[in-house]
């Protein structure tokens, strides 16, 4: 009953914080999860913590042993192969979809975003890069329909801690890598060819995909980036 009758505020403000703690790697992969200890840090009850913990049990971040016991999702290579080859394929699909649809007002915010990502890469701090970059995806495909962004936005996030877990480049090499690549996506937006736009897009995740793996595993061959690379851009 104490669950059904948590407060959505608190429920939503402990979903956010253990999400975020995990995405930063400050709750890292196979950490267990004390109920006790969380609830004290966040200053929640127990009943809008243990709703928030089934909530990211759902969404994939964390791993329920028991009733009482649960831990911070593992990595594995088989999990960040399914994940970017379903990105390269819904994120190509919906910025397709997303382009004929994109309001002058759109364009200009991903403009301003791409702007200000260049700003923040010189800045060589990469959770303040995070912050535009993120929205940046978000924009690419905001009009192509909200169970698609839903997904998307998920499917990202889970990237995000993969990315941040495993590429060891310095930040400004690794932004000034992924710069050119951003740039075309958004040119190809700007001339509004959904065509351009979603093979750009599809490039830019299966090159991110590559590096990443070849971090975390060298010697896994991604047989589903590749395949998704391959039904995406012809090749």
């Amino acid at each position: 009953m104490a669950d059904k009758l948590a407060h959505p505020d608190e429920v939503s403000r402990a979903h956010h914080a253990v999400r975020r703690a995990i995405m930063r790697g400050e709750l890292r992969a196979g950490d267990p999860l004390s109920q006790v200890e969380l609830a004290r840090q966040l200053g929640v009850s127990r009943g809008p913590l243990r709703e928030a913990l089934r909530i990211l049990q759902r969404e994939g971040f964390i791993q329920q042993e028991s009733q009482h016991r649960a831990r911070v999702a593992t990595f594995s290579d088989d999990d960040l192969d399914e994940l970017y080859a379903m990105r390269i394929s819904l994120e190509a699909l919906a910025v397709g979809i997303a382009v004929p649809r994109m309001t002058e007002e759109h364009l200009h915010r991903i403009d301003q975003l791409l702007h200000e990502m260049d700003e923040t890469a010189r800045t060589g701090d990469v959770e303040q890069w995070e912050c535009p970059h993120e929205a940046f995806h978000r924009a690419l495909v905001h009009p192509s329909g909200e169970r698609l962004e839903r997904e998307l936005a998920l499917l990202s996030d889970h990237a995000t801690r993969y990315r941040m877990a495993f590429v060891t480049w310095n930040p400004l090499e690794w932004q000034a890598g992924t710069s050119e690549q951003h740039h075309k996506i958004a040119e190809a937006v700007m001339a509004r060819d959904p065509d351009a736009a979603a093979l750009a897009l599809a490039n830019h995740l299966g090159r991110t995909a590559l590096v990443v793996l070849s971090m975390a595993s060298p010697t896994f061959e991604p047989v589903r980036v590749r395949r998704a690379l391959s039904a995406v851009c012809g090749r």
